[in-house]
């Protein structure tokens, strides 16, 4: 027959190729999948801010939403082990909330601050990247912000 020795007599023949065909494909597209996330997860850290830099910004319609629906910049840094960092949120348009957050996304410390000012201090376990999230205690808040890095 045409095209039988592609197919392994001992293992199943055709059924076997469909099968491992399916799995290389389904392989393949899960890959691909993983990339597309990371490259997203690693797209969102797009603003880099050094240990001792203030920035000033906004949130505003077009930045990302949160699950709530409120708007959020994020930020990264690297940071050493045993470093002891604060950082300060600051802004007259909306209540601030600050949360720090390590490599994975995994939440060490955030403040709702009260009278425009929310801060964190932390002594970061690990060395390598870390993240700061700036984000509005209501919803429905926006407008313009100063968030600095320093180390203790």
């Amino acid at each position: 027959m045409v095209g039988e020795g592609f197919y392994p007599k001992s293992s199943g023949g055709r059924a076997e190729l469909k099968r491992s065909l399916r799995s290389r494909w389904l392989q393949t597209f899960v890959a691909l999948g993983l990339i597309l996330v990371a490259f997203l997860i690693e797209g969102r850290a797009q603003t880099p801010i050094r240990i001792g830099q203030t920035i000033e910004g906004a949130l505003e319609e077009g930045d990302r939403k949160m699950a709530d629906g409120s708007y959020y910049d994020l930020y990264v840094f690297r940071g050493n082990r045993g470093q002891r960092i604060v950082v300060h949120l600051r802004s007259k348009d909306f209540q601030p909330y600050l949360t720090l957050l390590d490599e994975n996304g995994v939440e060490i410390l955030s403040d709702s601050g009260e009278h425009g000012h929310a801060h964190v201090r932390c002594t970061l376990a690990h060395s390598g990247r870390y993240f700061i999230r700036v984000n509005s205690v209501r919803r429905e808040g926006k407008g313009r912000y100063q968030l600095q890095l320093l180390e203790q």
